[in-house]
């Protein structure tokens, strides 16, 4: 059914059961998962642009975005290891949906799956209108996982 199953890493509650799902799904299928982490560099450059950031703040702040990353990115490799899952992490910075699209492309997976999001927040929420953006462009199916 599925051959690659690229897994966006974030630090919502819904990871956790997108992870399981993706993971569980890679195994059913016997598919290779891609577990891709993104920096929003995108809303980090508006907020120095609005002066909402000064510029050292948001090198620090991208700092700790990507050392949190980093870390979720292990987590999932723990997990699709010990499910006996081939798992490539690969962390980045950007658009998120830019980069989830490029990404998918170029890993040709063909699922994608996110977390949940409640699509009534996408006005003030960045990351959910980032994954709201991704559902309407992608051109393999994407899956929502909601927080069990």
């Amino acid at each position: 059914m599925f051959k690659r199953i690229l897994l966006l890493v974030d630090s919502t509650e819904a990871m956790g059961a997108a992870t399981s799902a993706a993971v569980s799904l890679a195994k059913l299928c016997r598919a290779e998962m891609v577990a891709l982490s993104v920096v929003d560099t995108e809303t980090l450059r508006e907020l120095l642009t609005y002066k909402i950031m000064v510029a050292e703040e948001m090198e620090e702040y991208e700092e700790q975005l990507s050392t949190s990353g980093r870390r979720q990115l292990a987590l999932v490799e723990e997990l699709a290891k010990k499910e006996k899952i081939g798992v490539t992490s690969i962390h980045k910075k950007g658009s998120i949906h830019a980069v989830v699209l490029a990404q998918q492309a170029a890993s040709q997976a063909d699922l994608i799956v996110l977390s949940g999001f409640r699509p009534s927040v996408i006005k003030r929420d960045l990351l959910a209108k980032e994954k709201q953006l991704i559902l309407d462009e992608a051109t393999c199916p994407v899956m929502v996982v909601k927080k069990k």
